[in-house]
């Protein structure tokens, strides 16, 4: 039986690692998600800036045809001033011709405020278009520095299982089935260290005469708190190196 908590030793020390090779393959998507969510980021900040450009050039396009507008309708009233035949048309007329070039001037304002605008999005465009390639260049290096070392991770865990299919074939089948039992409903540790009259796994006293059992290394003996199986180091690993 000392041969066989041998072999349980190794086979959770493999197991043990094949549990952590796994949690940190299963991160990959996760890591991969956060780089597109990164890359959709930079690229929806790019976005932003354009349509602030397109809006300024939309609005000063409206403002330049409201000018146009205006400054024609100011020529035609300058035409009617042959047309006034006394003062006080002529008075209205000015004071016409008065209001719209306040508009008109009001409107020159607006259009030197968007094309401000549209140079500040312009510049800005150019710089966050420089910043989405050099942010493209990190993800892709990022994305494929992981997808390596998840490669070499997988292979590991191949290597890793192979191992653990060798060691089962020397497990007697009642006590493989109580490690798999103890393996599925332990959080993956289904073998616990006495150590100092208490259990590695859950960190309760082991009565006195159950410990000395343990060391004897005779037989299968469970922890009577977490009934993880017990094995004594000093007795076991040395004889199974």
């Amino acid at each position: 039986m000392e041969e066989q908590l041998g072999l349980l030793i190794a086979l959770q020390e493999i197991d043990t690692k094949i549990r952590s090779y796994n949690v940190e393959k299963n991160r990959l998507p996760e890591i991969l998600a956060g780089l597109e969510r990164k890359r959709i980021a930079s690229n929806e900040e790019l976005d932003k800036v354009k349509e602030a450009l397109q809006a300024a050039q939309k609005n000063k396009r409206d403002r330049d045809l409201d000018l146009e507008a205006g400054v024609q309708k100011v020529e035609k009233l300058r035409t009617r001033s042959s047309e006034i035949k006394n003062n006080k048309e002529y008075q209205a007329l000015l004071k016409e011709i008065e209001t719209m070039e306040k508009d008109n001037k009001a409107i020159e304002d607006d259009v030197l405020v968007l094309m401000e605008k549209i140079d500040a999005a312009t510049t800005a465009i150019g710089a966050a278009e420089k910043r989405v390639k050099e942010e493209e260049t990190q993800i892709q290096a990022e994305q494929k520095e992981h997808e390596k070392a998840f490669e070499k991770l997988a292979q590991e865990l191949s290597v890793l299982e192979s191992h653990r299919q060798e060691a089962v074939t020397r497990i007697q089948p009642p006590v493989l089935l109580q490690y798999q039992k103890l393996l599925a409903t332990k959080a993956g540790v289904a073998m616990a260290e006495a150590r100092g009259e208490s259990c590695s796994g859950c960190y309760m006293s082991i009565p006195p005469q159950v410990f000395v059992n343990v060391k004897k290394n005779e037989s299968i003996i469970t922890c009577p708190n977490c009934n993880r199986i017990l094995y004594y180091k000093e007795a076991i690993v040395q004889k199974n190196m």
